[in-house]
């Protein structure tokens, strides 16, 4: 369901992946040289929405990765607190 509270997490969480995630890697430099010689050949339409679909892409991957590192520390946690207890 995506409901008004579950885009609000989602937002929530891009906006601190992109506070996080520096731009400036080699990986990216290839990838923004790579668009700016496309740009020659394309209209620029296209290569927005290629941009656009690259950008949803990685945002998605990059928040299920978070997710799934909040679920394993949370397993990590409870198997911790079942030790102690």
């Amino acid at each position: 369901m995506n409901t008004r509270a579950d885009k609000l997490k989602n937002y929530t969480i891009i906006a601190r992946l992109d506070d996080a995630i520096p731009l400036n890697t080699e990986e990216w430099v290839t990838v923004e040289r790579l668009l700016n010689q496309i740009s020659e050949f394309v209209p620029i339409s296209m290569l927005n929405n290629v941009t656009e679909a690259i950008i949803s892409y990685a945002d998605d991957q990059a928040r299920r990765g978070y997710l799934l590192g909040q679920e394993d520390m949370v397993k990590e946690l409870k198997t911790k607190s079942q030790r102690i207890a």
